[in-house]
């Protein structure tokens, strides 16, 4: 469905700081959406306008025709869930951190997860593949592991979005795959619609459908990531020598790096 998710002429930021500005995306149902650009161009400034993290100067972000600004924060919840970058680390197991996603669902007083609750976390426990998990305690985890409970507490609001902040960021290849296959896996599952900063542009490429490149605060460019990941793209933006390349197995793209010393040579 297209216009599933709605941002038109927002400007957001920070006061006398930075700001994205005039920010218009249209994101279809089901999409897994990669939000790339360099270090200071406004990925996670973007992420929290949307999120109301921060107030947004002007524009509009809906989702299925709903004003984000206009809802409840117990209603939002319900609707989209985040994951951000740093994920708190509490001394409790897996199994209460992952019930904490059923807080947006819970009536006035209800001090205790209900049989419905339960099953739903372990329902997600399961098809993420952590119900080996569910009795550690959340502080003894590696930092994969850590970041695919975080995943699954999300996945436990059952939102309509899911945002994730740098999901890879510190975790080894072996994690880092790990986890966008579960993201990948729970989009062409459900349907789910994701939308992600992702600081690796072989990853991006690799797992997303839609690319949206920032630059300066601004849109540089959206599409495909046959069409963002080209050398001339990532030269402006990232002001970095590049090659790309063609994945042989996937078909998507990949980008090389090329050394200063060998440049020196050419």
């Amino acid at each position: 469905m297209k216009g599933f998710f709605e941002i038109k002429n927002l400007t957001c930021g920070y006061e006398n700081n930075f700001h994205v500005n005039n920010i218009n995306l249209e994101v279809s149902k089901g999409n897994l959406v990669g939000i790339i650009g360099p270090n200071g161009c406004g990925k996670t400034t973007l992420l929290k306008g949307i999120t109301g993290e921060i107030k947004n100067e002007t524009g509009t972000v809906k989702l299925n025709g709903i004003n984000l600004d206009q809802i409840s924060f117990r209603e939002k919840a319900q609707i989209l869930a985040v994951v951000t970058q740093d994920i708190e680390v509490p001394d409790m197991t897996v199994e209460d951190y992952v019930l904490m996603g059923r807080i947006p669902y819970h009536k006035n007083f209800q001090f205790f997860d209900t049989s419905e609750d339960i099953a739903i976390a372990e329902k997600y426990m399961d098809l993420t593949r952590v119900t080996h998990l569910k009795n550690m305690y959340l502080n003894r985890l590696s930092g994969g592991e850590r970041q695919l409970i975080a995943i699954t507490r999300a996945l436990v609001q059952e939102p309509e979005l899911l945002l994730l902040d740098e999901p890879t960021s510190h975790l080894d290849i072996t994690h880092q795959v790990q986890v966008l296959n579960l993201v990948q896996r729970m989009n062409e599952q459900f349907g789910l619609t994701v939308f992600m900063v992702i600081h690796d542009l072989n990853l991006a490429g690799e797992y997303c459908n839609q690319l949206i490149m920032l630059n300066k605060g601004i849109v540089h460019t959206i599409g495909t990531p046959e069409d963002v990941l080209t050398y001339d793209n990532i030269e402006n933006v990232y002001e970095t020598v590049v090659v790309t390349k063609t994945n042989p197995v996937s078909k998507k793209p990949v980008v090389l790096l090329v050394s200063e010393k060998v440049l020196k040579k050419k």
